[in-house]
């Protein structure tokens, strides 16, 4: 986990264990032993007020899931943005490195989940990593009350011993000084006892205290909504459009984060660039697949931002391309020619 790591990781929609329809992103970033981890949810069918986010891992088959925080959803729509230190999950005795996806519950038979590592999404596999914990404080119950329970039969069987050496006593020193110097050894033996039972409940105390620190969820700070858009010029743009609209990847292959866009969506770009409204290639290719998009590449952290047209790339709307602007051609699907291929006319902004 040394420098920086970012990925986005798709959320879908799981019923009785069947995946359904895309329902948001998940996008995590890593710098500096840090994770800011940002959820957005759309177009979900039920209202929960508010849902827990939790990062996953596995083991065995169960999913274990460690509580980050919760997200308020209104209108079948949520953003939220955690940041926490991932040194707080050595406490859970992860890592980072281990977490598999982000989980989201709704019901017994429905979740959210997204995963950048294969595997099963099962919702009756999952649980909350505190209930092994839990299993294991039974367990400890169980065998502290075993415990008691056999001193409890002890006790009896020692306290008949002990009456039948006195009776043998009595019978020799009928004047009951025999019981007079048992007593005070019957008061220190109940005083050790009562030491010992107050070091154990001192001790168990102890024990809960650390075990209920262990439980608490990690650390997370969720920031607030402004945050999203701490960046300035292109980054921050594109951060709120992609709030707006479902981020798609257009080319096969390449993780070439883009959103499609309707013409008046330009007016979100600054003022100098809205003349691209009235670029006549690139209405030609939104009347002709209705949409445009709006991309962002990073090689070796360097980010450019781009405006692409839909189009098939044929030697005659190559040169009109350049003639307005749109100089590159990508196909959407690999091709090892482009001619006949679809794809996008772009130019970098």
């Amino acid at each position: 986990m040394a420098g920086l790591q970012r990925f986005i990781s798709y959320i879908y929609k799981y019923e009785n264990d069947i995946k359904m329809q895309n329902a948001g992103f998940a996008k995590v970033e890593i710098r500096g032993g840090i994770c800011r981890m940002e959820v957005h949810i759309r177009n979900i069918s039920m209202e929960p007020a508010e849902i827990t986010v939790y990062l996953f891992a596995r083991k065995a088959e169960i999913m274990q899931g460690v509580p980050v925080g919760n997200i308020a959803v209104s209108r079948g729509c949520g953003d939220v943005r955690f940041a926490f230190d991932i040194k707080d999950l050595e406490r859970f005795g992860l890592s980072m490195n281990d977490m598999e996806g982000i989980f989201l519950p709704f019901q017994d038979s429905v979740c959210l989940a997204s995963q950048w590592k294969e595997g099963t999404i099962t919702r009756r596999q999952f649980r909350i990593l505190d209930q092994p914990q839990n299993r294991e404080e039974e367990k400890k119950d169980e065998i502290t009350q075993t415990q008691d329970h056999d001193r409890a039969q002890d006790a009896p069987q020692a306290k008949a011993v002990s009456g039948g050496v006195r009776q043998t006593k009595d019978s020799a020193e009928p004047d009951g000084r025999e019981d007079a110097a048992a007593q005070p050894s019957q008061v220190q033996n109940s005083t050790e006892s009562d030491e010992n039972a107050k070091s154990d409940e001192n001790a168990k105390s102890d024990e809960n205290k650390q075990e209920s620190e262990q439980k608490e969820p990690i650390r997370a700070t969720e920031l607030p909504m402004e945050e999203f858009f701490e960046e300035n010029g292109w980054e921050g743009i594109f951060q709120k459009l992609r709030l707006k609209f479902q981020v798609f990847f257009p080319f096969e292959g390449k993780q070439i984060e883009c959103i499609r866009l309707q013409l008046n969506d330009l007016q979100e770009f600054p003022k100098k660039y809205w003349y691209l409204g009235n670029n006549s290639f690139l209405l030609h290719g939104f009347f002709n697949y209705r949409h445009i998009i709006f991309g962002m590449t990073e090689e070796e952290e360097k980010k450019e931002f781009f405006v692409g047209v839909p189009g098939v790339f044929l030697n005659q709307e190559r040169i009109m391309a350049t003639m307005f602007g749109f100089p590159e051609f990508r196909t959407a699907k690999s091709a090892k020619y482009k001619t006949g291929n679809f794809g996008y006319w772009y130019r970098i902004i």
